[in-house]
């Protein structure tokens, strides 16, 4: 029976020197590894087909993603996972900002599995959820041993569906059932405001965020303004390079962005690549808990290179960064 692996993805951590990410990955033929015996595991896969009551050919798939995602979990790691066909899509979906589900991002944080920001104007906002909450059941399911991408298909589901979340928050444990919706995620808000002060705030960085900041740059570059507030508050991340791509305005060109620590002694420095416009401004920058990944990349960034203000409160902590590898077709 033949496999087709098209469209399933590793999701792997590499380590970041506190920031951001570039399109880097090593592409090698496929050999089995030294020193590595996998008859055991060609013998179990034996067993099972003889011996288990009631095997069928339709298992095959669902052992194949079961052991991919077995040696996933086995690097104990809460930010890599193995999506199959189903969840790669949901988050392919995800990333180009429309999806079925309650308007949160989630991850993995001390083994709990925790909101990191609820998006505005989604039923999780409406329905108080906070950056830091845990989810401790999905519709009574514990979610003690949960991996992030099973969490994210048994949240999302069909428009109109309810699905009920136990919270730990502090020392209170609550339930609360949300009404799932189609999810448009907004990018950002620009206003000017007293004293022409720019008024930025960035609701994450997904594919179109450049393309948007890009657009209100030419208002702020054809004004008298010389201050920004950059509010990154509840941005919970995305793409890191569009968080880079952004960083270019307040970073002087040939300036470091952010180093990149791939292991093993291999380092890169990620330079801006201008045009500096904003590095001169006075700028804030606005974070609290919900902000996290490529949001705590720029704000970073841009505190050290422009000297910029931070305000607010101790970020999510991930000093880390996430990329997508498709498998190559199995037969």
């Amino acid at each position: 029976m033949k496999f087709n692996l098209r469209d399933i993805f590793l999701l792997f951590l590499i380590f970041a020197l506190g920031v951001c990410a570039g399109g880097y990955y090593f592409k090698k033929e496929i050999s089995p590894p030294e020193g590595i015996d996998f008859s055991t595991f060609f013998e179990a896969w034996q067993e099972i087909e003889d011996n288990f009551y009631n095997f069928s050919k339709e298992n095959q798939e669902d052992m194949l993603y079961g052991a991919v995602q077995g040696v996933v979990n086995s690097l104990n790691d809460p930010y890599s996972d193995f999506l199959n066909p189903e969840e790669t899509l949901e988050f392919q979906e995800s990333l180009t900002g429309t999806y079925k589900g309650i308007g949160a991002e989630i991850g993995i944080r001390d083994g709990n599995l925790t909101i990191i920001s609820p998006l505005k104007g989604t039923p999780a906002e409406r329905a108080n959820l906070l950056p830091g909450d845990k989810i401790v059941e999905i519709n009574d399911e514990s979610t003690e041993e949960i991996t992030l991408s099973q969490a994210v298909t048994k949240i999302r589901g069909k428009e109109g569906t309810e699905v009920t979340l136990k919270i730990e928050r502090e020392k209170e444990i609550f339930e609360v059932k949300i009404k799932r919706e189609k999810i448009d995620i907004p990018i950002l808000d620009f206003k000017i405001i007293e004293e022409n002060i720019a008024y930025i705030q960035i609701y994450n960085f997904y594919e179109d965020a450049p393309l948007e900041f890009n657009k209100i740059s030419e208002e702020i570059l054809n004004s008298d303004i010389k201050k920004i507030i950059l509010d990154l508050r509840n941005n919970p991340g995305g793409y890191l390079q569009s968080a880079c791509d952004i960083g270019n305005f307040f970073i002087k060109k040939g300036e470091t962005i952010l180093k990149e620590d791939y292991g093993k002694g291999a380092i890169e420095d990620i330079t801006s690549e201008g045009p500096g416009a904003f590095s001169s401004f006075k700028t804030v920058i606005l974070i609290n808990k919900g902000s996290a990944s490529a949001s705590e990349i720029l704000a970073g960034a841009v505190k050290e290179q422009n000297q910029a203000i931070l305000i607010g409160e101790k970020s999510f902590g991930k000093g880390t960064v996430q990329e997508f590898i498709p498998l190559k077709n199995m037969d």
